[in-house]
């Protein structure tokens, strides 16, 4: 086997020579650790026991104290000096949970603790030299709890047993002259046998069977003679697998020992085999839920599957952030929902397995067989099964799914058969099984797999046929095997027969040419035509047997348009739709109807920069985006989202990164390498958490637990608890205890920053609020007295909430005076006023005018009251109920008294030329028109045309006068008259509120802006300067809306003015508004306009 191996690798060392390509032994995809430590809030790093309890809390066992771990925080338990309650020593070593839910900690130096998990408080076990019934050593090293609810213990003075109830030791040294006692007085780990009987692992002196009935030991040491034997008598670690057999962690390797046939089976440390352990110092060892060990050494973690006795090492890497935290693992476990727990000399390493569903392939620096780049632009299954990885700077990567080996293609600068840029976008295979390559700056590659050379074809300035631009973002292979390419100047087609390229570009002329010379995605639909996506000029679509390009881009007014027109990827599902990702968003393209649906933060995704898309076997769509990866139904539209909790490379992906394996295996590149997952395998986690309250806060100080024999102090405060929040059911606080606050947690670990939480004070809480990992607190102050339930859920990374939750009642007391002695004293004082009062009638004159005095200030309370509201009844008749505007009945009643004015200054008789006139001596109407608004009655519902028009107040509000008449004409039309002004100001009003609306971002609920313009129309009165009284005020506002009606005809957003320059005109009126584009154009008509083509005005 050796002799293969050592030929392969010549073979193999030989190719890298010649070919200037390096090749990677087997790569296991990476497991990314979480890591908690000192910089987290741990007391110290050293982590010598992980234990979960059956709450759900996390506790880890440091050289410096206990500490509780509940997704998010860490509440710290250390020895005090002069608190005979806290931990006896801070060095932990152990933690159990016995029967009743309460803890067990051995300690190194400290004997034996038991932590009370409702008063949180630590009682001391410890040797006494004279107490033979005490522990026998105070290094305690591993603990159990038998069947009958005992407890026996491994310390540096052999085995005891611990009566609970009795609360006494039995001993059981090592005794010289005994051959059934204790072989060594060092036990490290004891476990108890289906029979209830012990199998003990000692320091130095082997393995050690106890019999509980017959109290012997039998010895099982290491025999330098006996293959069979156990391989170092050095044990640290002892687990029991469901056959009954032993698992031993030694100082010599890991040994498996058949409990039938007394026989030891060793697994070695091997140098040159990476299939053997990491290490042959072993620490811990834990049995997962695929029946499959996690063994802790003093070099690495080391993944042990049973049945194929496989070996996967998982080490520490100075440039991995992720991998192991530190090579010496002090101990692991399995806890709830799939989490592995590993405590090492650097701090706690995490991970969900159900993240090794989602295998990631990244870049390790110190490796040269791993990925030679993490930023990977395109994945590529070719005919083999296997990938071709493009990177942005690492250049080609071969991987062979079988063996899990790399092999990089690089640009060599002295081999001109070497790849000519290591920038590469995208890989495609042909028919022969060679590939073509696209890439940034060296144009088309194509690599010969016999040769392994690659020939390069590349932009020439005078060849026509030539590539037209080296920078190629993407290649397509039709169904007829022809190669069209997507590069920065236009499309091309290879002709791989004759060598040569044809060129399409996006000409302006032509409509039917290329939208965008700069391509970045293609596909091919199953009619055989080709969908193009570009940077910048949207979707195109290309008919190749009519040459014909029909263009889709996005429009700002029309919804069922594309999204955005800059396009990242093109998917044509099994249902022949077409999935478009934008920078804006997730479209759906009907070819039947042409419209676009779109998807994006608002309903579904996380993210709107729509990257990749692929369609999995069962119909889901996934979409990398910049905020992980998301699946989606398309039957229900419902979204399902992942990150790099998940197990993903990162939350950010890369455009066109992804390919469906034939198996149906997805592929998803990003910045940090690229994961590869089944996706039937990825099944929600139905389990919801359980949820705790974690603190009480009075005061924003926690609120401590004191014990029945422990008296409040003076640093207390009023109110203590008397046992764990999370355990207690009802609380009685007093009118003083004005701030209440409460944590909380979800103790489901294996997304924990995507849990979800819901809480709600039941008697002031009229909704549930929700919130996430980020403010798991609330905070209540100045509650009346009354009962209360402070309920909180939460649901899990998937979304499965414990609709129960947890919840805690209540009470807050009354003042002193709202109890019932007060209402005694308020009674009695209430009777001694009746006293009083049956008293005053002896003076029942005085209080006869008094009380006539106060029927008369009544009356004329009412009176005045009467009289208020008549003026508000009025003043609400002239008032648009809806925006707080005027309307029209407010104007018909207060404008004639303006227009008497205006007649009296606008008379031949107050002057004698029009340049002497009086500046302000004018009534400008202006008539504004929202443009499109019922669109946003049909779209968002007519309370949000509501929302638009109550913003148009604050508008008019802003660019008129406050002396000018603001008045809802009627529907979206308003009418504003700008009082005494001059006519010239009139355009420069008309565009300050046009450009005021349009700057304007009305806000219409749940967060939704809209933008918004309008069409605005004005004249002025008199029309006639000369003749004040030839035009009525309301033919002038008639004019008004004529012009209005031209500005919305012509363009819209855009405002229209009508003057008068020659009254000669017989019917003014009607031909003003029936030849007007005649009277114009005969100069008899002045027209003041934004839209600078006035040719445009649309008069009819």
């Amino acid at each position: 086997m050796f002799k293969k191996i050592t030929l392969t690798c010549s073979l193999l060392l030989l190719i890298c020579v010649l070919f200037y390509s390096s090749i990677a032994s087997a790569v296991e995809p990476s497991i990314r650790f979480q890591h908690l430590t000192i910089e987290n809030g741990l007391p110290q790093n050293a982590i010598y026991s992980v234990f979960q309890d059956s709450t759900g809390f996390l506790w880890l066992g440091t050289q410096d104290g206990l500490a509780r771990y509940d997704g998010y925080n860490l509440k710290i338990f250390q020895h005090e000096l002069n608190n005979v309650n806290s931990l006896s020593h801070n060095y932990i070593t152990i933690i159990i949970e016995d029967r009743d839910g309460n803890l067990w900690l051995g300690t190194r130096g400290g004997g034996l603790n038991y932590f009370n998990t409702k008063s949180q408080q630590f009682t001391h076990y410890s040797f006494q030299a004279n107490n033979a019934n005490s522990l026998s050593h105070n290094d305690v090293w591993s603990i159990i709890e038998d069947n009958q609810g005992n407890l026996w213990l491994g310390t540096d003075g052999g085995l005891n047993h611990f009566n609970t109830k009795t609360q006494q030791f039995t001993r059981y040294p090592h005794q010289v002259n005994n051959p059934n006692s204790l072989s060594h007085n060092e036990v490290r780990s004891i476990v108890e046998d289906s029979q209830g009987n012990l199998w003990l692992g000692t320091r130095k002196g082997g393995l050690n069977y106890f019999n509980t009935k017959t109290q012997q030991f039998t010895h099982y040491r290491h025999q330098t003679n006996d293959s069979n034997s156990l391989s170092n008598n050095g044990i640290h670690v002892i687990v029991e697998d469901s056959q009954g057999n032993l698992w031993i962690g030694t100082e010599g390797g890991l040994n498996h020992f058949n409990t039938q046939k007394k026989q030891f089976s060793h697994y070695r440390h091997q140098v040159n085999n990476s299939n053997s352990l990491s290490d042959d110092v072993i620490y811990s060892i834990t049995k997962d839920s695929q029946d499959s060990l996690w063994i802790g050494t003093g070099g690495g973690l080391n993944h042990f599957n049973i049945k194929s006795e496989q070996v996967i090492r998982y080490q520490n890497q100075s440039n991995n952030i992720h991998s192991l935290s530190d090579d010496v693992v002090n101990s692991i476990i399995e806890g709830s929902h799939g989490n592995l727990w590993v405590g090492t000399g650097a701090g706690l390493n995490h991970f969900n397995t159900k993240n090794e569903l989602f295998n990631h392939y990244h870049h390790q620096a110190n490796d040269p067989y791993s990925l030679s780049d993490d930023d990977v632009w395109s994945l590529t299954e070719d005919s083999q099964g296997d990938v071709w990885v493009s990177t942005r700077s690492g250049g080609l990567n071969h991987f062979n799914t079988k063996q899990k080996q790399f092999t990089h293609y690089r640009h060599q600068a002295d081999n001109p058969n070497s790849l000519n840029s290591d920038n590469i976008r995208r890989v495609i295979e042909d028919k022969q099984g060679n590939l073509w390559i696209a890439t940034v700056g060296g144009g088309l590659n194509h690599f010969n797999r016999k040769t392994q050379e690659f020939k390069h074809y590349r932009h020439l300035i005078n060849e026509p046929n030539s590539l037209s631009d080296d920078v190629v973002w993407n290649i397509l292979k039709d169904k007829q095997n022809n190669l069209w390419l997507a590069t920065n100047s236009g499309l091309n087609y290879f002709n791989t027969k004759t060598q040569q390229f044809t060129r399409y570009r996006h000409q302006a002329n032509d409509p039917n040419s290329l939208s965008h010379d700069n391509l970045f995605t293609m596909a091919e639909d199953k009619q055989g035509n080709i969908w193009i996506g570009t940077d910048g000029g949207g979707l195109t679509h290309f008919n190749t047997k009519k040459q014909i390009f029909t263009n889709y881009l996005h429009q700002e007014d029309d919804l069922n348009s594309l999204s955005n027109n800059t396009v990242n990827h093109i998917m044509e599902d099994s249902h022949s739709n077409l999935w478009i990702g934008t920078s804006r968003g997730l479209n759906l393209f009907n070819t039947k109807t042409k419209k676009f649906k779109r998807y994006n933060t608002e309903n579904g995704l996380l993210n709107n920069i729509a990257y990749s898309i692929e369609e999995d076997n069962q119909g889901y769509i996934w979409i990398s985006t910049n905020q992980g990866l998301t699946r989606m139904d398309p039957k229900t539209e419902t979204f399902s989202h992942y990150d790099v909790g998940d197990g993903l490379q990162s939350n950010e992906f890369n455009s066109t990164a992804s390919f469906k394996s034939k198996t149906g295996e997805l592929f998803f590149g990003g910045i940090k390498g690229f994961n590869r997952f089944f996706p039937e395998k990825i099944i929600d986690d139905i389990q919801p958490p359980t949820v705790v309250i974690t603190d009480m806060l009075l005061l924003n100080k926690s609120v401590p637990i004191i014990s029945i024999d422990k008296p409040i102090t003076e640093k207390n405060t009023h109110f203590s608890l008397t046992q764990a929040i999370h355990l207690t059911e009802a609380i009685t606080l007093t009118h003083k205890d004005n701030i209440i606050a409460f944590e909380f947690s979800a103790l489901h670990f294996s997304n924990a920053k995507k849990n979800q939480f819901a809480y709600q004070l039941v008697g002031w809480d009229e909704n549930w609020v929700h919130t996430d990992y980020k403010n798991r607190r609330a905070t209540y102050t100045n509650l009346p007295h009354g009962e209360y339930t402070f309920r909180v859920k939460a649901s899990n990374a998937d979304g499965y909430w414990n609709k129960d939750g947890t919840s805690l009642h209540i009470t807050i007391l009354p003042p002193p005076w709202k109890t019932w002695w007060a209402y005694t004293l308020f009674g009695l004082f209430l009777l001694s006023l009746v006293l009083a009062f049956i008293n005053s009638q002896r003076k029942k004159v005085i209080f006869e005018r008094h009380l006539n005095t106060q029927l008369e200030n009544k009356v004329a309370e009412r009176t005045a009251e009467l009289q208020s509201t008549n003026t508000q009844l009025e003043e609400l008749s002239l008032t648009d109920q809806l925006t707080g505007l005027r309307n029209r009945r407010y104007l018909q009643n207060n404008l004639q008294s303006d227009l008497d004015l205006i007649l009296r200054m606008n008379s031949p008789s107050k002057f004698n030329h029009l340049d002497k006139r009086t500046n302000e001596s004018d009534l400008i109407f202006f008539l504004i028109d929202l443009d499109h608004f019922k669109q946003v009655n049909d779209i968002h519902g007519h309370s949000a045309g509501d929302a638009v028009l109550i913003q148009i107040q604050s508008i008019l509000e802003q660019v008129f006068r406050k002396s000018d008449h603001l008045v809802r004409w009627g529907g979206e039309e308003f009418l504003v008259v700008a009082r005494f002004s001059n006519r010239d100001y009139a355009p420069k009003l008309a565009e300050k509120l046009r450009r005021t609306v349009e700057a304007h971002d009305f806000d219409i609920g749940q967060g939704e802006i809209l933008k918004k313009t309008c069409s605005i129309g004005f004249a002025c009165f008199p029309f006639v300067l000369d003749k004040p009284e030839c035009l009525a005020w309301e033919q002038v506002i008639d004019i008004a809306d004529h012009c209005m009606y031209a500005a919305k005809k012509s363009k819209r957003n855009s405002w229209v003015g009508l003057n008068n320059i020659d009254c000669s005109e017989d019917n003014l009126f009607s031909n003003i508004t029936g030849k007007t584009q005649d009277l114009i154009e005969l100069k008899k008509l002045a027209v003041e306009s934004s839209i600078t083509d006035k040719s445009r005005l649309k008069w009819d």
